[in-house]
């Protein structure tokens, strides 16, 4: 079996031996923050270190951090991004709060994944026309693939060797995307860090989760809304992936609702990714205080925890 400290090495982590006995190998925390272009102020309030140590008291091994989604608001600067769309450059924040979470997990043994949609943002008619992209349900034009390309790489050499991997959102249609195309956004994708996690999300469910949407995946994207207990991904093993399962702990994604799932129920998903050389990744919401849920927290520190071992007894019995 291989434990996640094998799995970051590959990927150029350092795995401090006394930090990793403190994470659970394999299991991760990915989150959706989402600040629209109204709240952009409150990327300044943000908890680094507060949410680091959360991060460690569920003993996570990887975060999956969203940049962004589809309404045109990042989380940190992209200078080529303001160089092709100016007018975007006052919907981003001064503070660059990957860069700041990158260094507090990497403190604490854990290893960050990038999250961004494969497209651009679908709800910002701006960046949409400078980047010269469509709906993301029909193929992506070629110029917009070769500047969707120039944004990532300076995310990617930003962050270097902090970011683990990139897990790309909404790969729906990629009719008629060129080998050139994979190669410049593959290349962009491992700028920085050539031996990144490389997940495109093609959709939920058994069907999904396992399915490899891109010639330079490695990874399973793993989106399941109802994950079984023993999740079969045939193909997606065969096409040389690593066993990979995201799941919302909520009702759905970044729901600030109570757990749908029980200690026991995490556990066993850890457990089974594990024993497949993989990843379990549980999706939790933060609070306006950029806090997990205490129900949520509770339940992972008690999945996560190292479960104690008989004690075989030296008593002799005595006639």
């Amino acid at each position: 079996m291989r434990t996640l400290c094998r799995l970051l090495a590959a990927w150029l982590l350092p795995c401090v031996a006394s930090v990793a006995s403190a994470t659970t190998p394999g299991f991760g925390v990915m989150v959706h923050y989402l600040p629209d272009k109204h709240s952009i102020a409150d990327v300044a309030r943000f908890d680094v270190e507060g949410f680091a140590d959360s991060l460690a008291q569920m003993r996570a091994s990887h975060l999956i951090l969203t940049l962004g989604q589809n309404n045109g608001q990042y989380i940190a600067p992209n200078a080529a991004l303001e160089k092709l769309c100016p007018q975007s450059a006052a919907n981003r924040p001064p503070r660059d709060l990957p860069l700041e979470i990158g260094r507090a997990l990497q403190a604490r043994g854990i290893a960050l994944v990038l999250y961004l949609p494969f497209r651009a943002p679908q709800s910002d008619a701006y960046l949409m026309d400078c980047l010269g992209d469509i709906s993301e349900q029909q193929p992506p034009p070629a110029a917009f693939v070769g500047r969707w390309a120039a944004v990532i790489r300076d995310w990617s050499e930003r962050y270097g060797t902090l970011a683990a991997g990139w897990w790309f959102d909404g790969v729906y249609n990629t009719r008629g995307m060129s080998a050139e195309g994979w190669n410049a956004l593959c290349s962009a994708a491992r700028s920085g860090n050539g031996k990144r996690w490389l997940a495109f999300n093609s959709g939920e469910g058994p069907d999904r989760f396992a399915a490899k949407a891109a010639p330079c995946q490695n990874l399973m994207a793993g989106e399941f809304m109802q994950p079984p207990a023993r999740p079969a991904a045939t193909s997606g093993m065969q096409a040389g992936l690593t066993f990979h399962v995201l799941t919302p702990l909520g009702e759905s994604w970044g729901q600030p609702t109570s757990p749908r799932f029980t200690a026991d129920q995490v556990r066993s998903w850890i457990a089974e990714a594990n024993a497949r050389g993989g990843l379990f990744t549980l999706d939790l919401p933060l609070d306006a205080g950029f806090r997990f849920l205490p129900s949520h927290l509770a339940l992972i520190r008690s999945a996560t925890a190292p479960r104690a071992r008989p004690v075989a007894s030296n008593a002799h019995h005595q006639p």
